[in-house]
């Protein structure tokens, strides 16, 4: 009796350590990915769309405004410095835009219930901005 409590023991160890060691043998896959470099930064960042320049991943909303035509949403990347819109709950074919303080602007028409247009320079203020005929919805200057 004694030896098999003694021989489970040492197998319950080796199994022990051999799944301790197994985590530790090889690296996963996400530790060998490189980290995605931006495609543009600031002023080159303007007219440039921020999925294809990688400017995406880092992104937040600065400020959204909700309406009657959709929410809109100034898009900032700090790795691309740079600001774009994205609006959403909207009917195909309606138009929005950002702006920057240096007077870049690129609008866009919604091509589906959630769209987003190419970025502005974030070194500078930015807003983005619904058409509501005569008077447009935007956020505030971020």
């Amino acid at each position: 009796m004694k030896r098999t409590n003694r021989l489970v023991r040492v197998l319950v160890g080796l199994a022990v350590a051999a799944t301790a060691l197994g985590g530790l043998a090889a690296p996963t896959a996400s530790a060998a990915t490189p980290r995605v470099t931006a495609g543009c930064y600031g002023s080159s960042c303007n007219g440039q769309d921020p999925v294809d320049m990688g400017c995406s991943p880092d992104a937040y909303t600065v400020e959204s405004v909700a309406s009657t035509l959709g929410t809109i949403e100034l898009r900032y990347s700090s790795s691309c410095r740079a600001n774009w819109a994205r609006i959403s709950g909207t009917s195909i074919g309606q138009n929005f835009w950002v702006q920057n303080t240096n007077g870049n602007i690129h609008g866009w028409i919604a091509t589906g219930s959630t769209s987003f247009g190419n970025m502005v320079n974030g070194s500078v203020q930015a807003r983005a901005c619904i058409d509501n005929w005569d008077q447009p919805i935007c956020t505030g200057w971020h």
